[in-house]
Formats: C-alpha cells, structure tokens, sequence
C-alpha cells in the first residue's frame, strides 16, 4: 500500500554537481501541491535536478486559479545540474490557486525541487520620516463598517469628519474584530493577544494582571497615558486599568458618556499635557444602545412626527434584548425597523460632528499635526440582517467587519486603501512602531507598516474572529470561512456581501476550500498564535483565566448598555 510521506520527510539537502542545497527529494512520478494567495508582483522561484544517474525525468509545473482551468506554466528536463526558474505569476495576482510541482518519466528518479517560494518584488523603500510625537486610539464602539461610505458607497449615512480623515489617511478595506461582543475584543486591540490566549471571553472574566497592555509600554517609554472609556466592559473590574496616568471609566462612575462629555474631558486632559509625549484610548459609546440621538440627528433618517410604534430611545436595549433569539417577545414591524435604524444611523452622524470638534480643538492646541490618529471598532450590529438584532449571537459580516483608518500626514500614506485581511489584533503593534516604542514582547499581532507602505507580508494574509469558543472564522481575499464543530461552511463574498447563500457543498470550491482549511487548521493547531504558520512552533506561556468580581452595581450599568447577565 502506498502512503504519501509526510511533508517534513521529504526535506533534505541534495547536492547536485557541486553545489548542495535545502530541497524537497521525491522519486517520480510525484506531485507536490500547494494552496497559495498570489499577491501583486509575485514569481514563483524554484531550482530542479537531480542526482540520480537515471535520465528522462521531466519536471512540470501547473496552476490553477479557484473557478478557473489548470494552466500548465513551465516544463523542463530534469538534468544533473540545478536548473533554476522564476515564473511570473502575474496572471494569477489577487487569487487564491493550487500550484502543482510534478515530476514523472524516468521511473524512480530521484528529482529535487530546491526551495520552491513565492517571491515579491520590492516596492520603493519609503522615504525616513520622524516618529509620531503623540497617539490617539479612538474606538468606537458598535460600529459596523458597512454604514461608512468609505467602505458602503450606497450607506446613507453621513460621516463628512470620517470620510476626510480617510481621503489624508490609509483605510484598510477588510478589517476584522476577534470577537463579536466588547470585551474580548477590546482586550486584543489593547493587548495584541488572541481571545484564547488572553482568556477574557465571558461576562466575567477579566484580563489577566500577567496581560500586557499597550498603555504600559507606552508608560513604560515615558508617555503621559490616559484612557477615556464609556463601556462598563473595559472597566478596572475587568483588567483594563493597567498602565494609565489617568483611567476614567464614566459609566462605572455614573457619569454622562455622550460623546461630546467623552471627547471633552479627553481634550481638557490632553490640554493640559500637551507639551509632552502622550497615548490616548478613547472609547465612545453612542452607536451602542441605548440609541439616543439629538432630535436634529434623528430627524436626518426618519423625518417622522408622528411615530407612535414600540420603539422608544431609551428602552431600546430591553427592546432588542426581546427581539432576540427563536421566540422573541418583541417583533418589529416595518415601520418600527424604520426608526431602530434611523435612531443608529443618527447617533453615527452625531459621533462624527463631536468628533471633528475633538480635531479642532487638537488643532488649536498645535498637537494635530504630530499626533498619530487611529479610528476602529470592537464590532458591529445587526438589524434583522440575517433575522436578528444587536451583537454577541453571530460571525456574520455585521459584526465581525469593522472600520480601521490610520492618519497622520507625513508618517501614514494618505488616500491608500488596503484590501488584504487583517484584524484589530493589530492595532497596537502598529501605533508602537509608528511612535518608535518597543513594547508588547509577548504580542500575537503584528504591525501593520509594512502594508502600509506597499510591503506584501511574509505570511499568508488571513484574518481570524472567535465567537467563545464554538465558532472560528478565517478570511481570506473573497472568501470566508466558518467552522463550527467539525462543521464548515464558506461564503463568496464578492457574489454575496449580504451572506444570504451559504456554501456547505465545499466541492464546489475545491482550491479556496483547501486553502482555508489548511490555514485555519494551522491556526487553531498551533502553540504560538503570533506565528502560526510557521512549521516549527515555540511554546508559549498561557495566561491563567481570571474572574471579576460581579455585584449588583456593576450588573445593573451592563444591563443599561443592554447586556443580559
């Protein structure tokens, strides 16, 4: 019976004529096949020969894109003398394809493919810029992507602070939470850490005091550090007053978290440390329920005066709570969808307007131009998008897709759009770098520079949600991936952004199928998730899962922002 060799047994030195290499050494006829996201400016290099005495091998090399036709793109004599080859792999930037090394003829040749690899081109090394003076971390919590018109042309809602930060900044088109809800998320952008390594996954876990945060290796570099925060979640109870000057936290102090008290309170501290080095993490709250617009904001997207429906602003985090689940006791109608959203889309429109006079007041300080500015979210929310509401229940695009913009001219590319994946996770890393600060030692994310300025990362350009600990989802160019259990199921969301046709007959997507499965498989199998794809993983120390301390205060706040516990 004939067994395929395992990968690693087939790794050897070969020396052919007089030059010895690292190759993969088979005996025809083999093929050895590859699952590949091509990039821009790609060539797939090689070297093959042999160090038989045995002659006629020849050595093909075929590729094939999902949805297309096999493309056979070099054939060659397998000779005693390395015959080395760079092919353009042009044709097929932007897909995801299955690349076949065959070797046959020659019977029981020995036929050595000397490191096979697919090579970029470099782009132009950018020009030295100074570091960021300062950093503002601005997250905005309940923010889907898709209700920002630089990532939904046809949203309506209006966002004119949002959108020239992104005309002067660098817009990464595909970003991703690692979870759907507030704090496991929030935990990996101020951490760099994965939900399952940090472990504050559940109502009450905490993070670890063994976690790292970015505010304290900001701290750490003699950064004036202070947080702002408007989500009981990411609160002193839970872990997240670690590194901080000064830590505020104005739901747990029972304070107004409007934007414009957030972002003036933020500004008044800023104000009075702006003649030093400072990191900011502000975190607002106002798309979040309860959804409570200033009238005028309101009236934007739903001129009404004479709703009389269910829908009432401060009652809409009991109202979807309700609507929630198999058997709600609360079903909307059409005009009470109506005005659900119009009260979300207004609070968006009201954040950005308090927003830009937050940039203002930056820019009478004289500190705009040297500070770093970095908008994202923790996750999304759905409004009867796949037949429920809110967030916390599914990985669906509405919730896992959030926005991620970096500006600062001079330091930050402007007007560049990044398409492939990435996650939040990253955030850190990047500011770091961009501030010139060591920090986050043990951090699973990366910076995000290198794509910044045109580099193509090393490895496989992925991104990965948790939902707990049942549901994984991987992202790659059009394609996305859930597995729950042993369970997988794909979508195309290129053909269907709305995720409405699920795909569970993987068959009918054999290469972008494979390629998901080998890496998620990867991902979930490996010990060091910062360096997942690589063959030879590192142990890492875990963090012990830590639980808060829950009284009936902070219960009562959560269940205000609607959370259930």
């Amino acid at each position: 019976t004939w067994v395929e060799p395992l990968h690693d047994a087939l790794v050897t030195r070969v020396q052919i004529g007089e030059t010895e290499r690292p190759a993969l050494l088979a005996r025809t006829p083999t093929t050895l096949t590859y699952y590949v996201d091509v990039p821009e400016r790609a060539h797939l290099v090689f070297g093959v020969g042999t160090d038989s005495t045995a002659t006629g091998a020849t050595a093909r090399v075929r590729v094939q894109a999902e949805g297309g036709q096999a493309q056979d793109v070099w054939t060659g004599e397998v000779g005693r003398r390395w015959n080395d080859q760079s092919l353009d792999l042009a044709p097929f930037a932007g897909e995801i394809v299955r690349i076949d090394l065959s070797a046959e003829g020659g019977e029981g040749t020995r036929v050595a493919w000397s490191v096979p690899s697919v090579m970029v081109d470099p782009p132009e090394a950018p020009a030295a810029t100074e570091p960021a003076q300062n950093v503002v971390v601005l997250l905005i919590d309940t923010l889907r992507a898709s209700k920002l018109r630089p990532y939904n042309p046809q949203s309506r809602v209006r966002t004119p602070i949002f959108d020239g930060l992104v005309d002067h900044g660098t817009l990464f088109e595909r970003a991703h939470s690692q979870e759907n809800w507030t704090k496991p998320s929030v935990a990996s952008v101020l951490t760099g850490l994965t939900p399952s390594t940090h472990r504050a996954i559940t109502t009450e876990a905490r993070l670890p005091e063994s976690a790292e945060l970015v505010s304290e290796a900001f701290d750490g570099a003699g950064f004036h550090t202070a947080s702002f925060l408007a989500n009981g979640y990411v609160s002193d109870r839970f872990g997240f007053d670690q590194g901080w000057d000064h830590y505020t936290n104005m739901i747990r102090e029972g304070r107004s978290t409007e934007a414009e008290d957030v972002f003036r309170e933020a500004g008044d501290w800023i104000e009075q440390h702006h003649d030093q080095r400072f990191f900011v993490y502000i975190q607002t709250i106002d798309p979040h329920v309860p959804y409570d617009p200033p009238a005028e904001f309101l009236q934007m997207y739903d001129p009404r005066t004479d709703y009389a429906g269910q829908v009432q602003p401060r009652r809409t985090g009991d109202l979807l709570e309700s609507a929630k689940g198999s058997n709600p006791s609360v079903v909307f109608d059409e005009s009470d969808l109506t005005r659900l959203t119009a009260l979300h889309d207004g609070e968006i429109s009201y954040h950005d307007r308090e927003l830009g006079r937050f940039l203002e007041r930056l820019q009478t300080m004289g500190v705009a131009e040297n500070t770093l500015l970095v908008i994202t979210s923790d996750h999304g929310e759905e409004f009867r998008d796949h037949g429920s509401y809110g967030h916390g229940h599914s990985v669906y695009q509405e919730l896992i897709q959030v926005p991620l913009v970096f500006h600062r001219p001079g330091l930050v590319p402007e007007g560049r759009r990044i398409p492939q994946p990435v996650s939040t996770m990253n955030v850190s890393q990047t500011v770091l770098e961009l501030a010139d600060v060591r920090g986050l030692r043990a951090a699973e994310g990366r910076s995000l520079v290198p794509d910044m300025r045109g580099q193509i990362p090393s490895h496989p350009m992925l991104a990965f949600t948790n939902m707990l600990d049942d549901k994984r989802v991987v992202r790659a160019r059009r394609w996305k991936m859930v597995l729950s259990g042993i369970n997988a199921k794909m979508f195309d969301l290129e053909r269907d952004p709305q995720e409405r046709n699920e795909i569970t007959d993987l068959t009918q997507h054999p290469i972008a199928a494979r390629f998901l499965r080998i890496h998620l498989g990867q991902y979930l199998g490996s010990r060091d998730r910062g360096h997942w794809w690589q063959a030879t993983q590192q142990e890492r120390q875990q963090l012990q899962t830590e639980q808060a301390e829950m009284d009936d205060t902070i219960r009562a706040q959560l269940r205000a922002l609607g959370y259930a516990n």
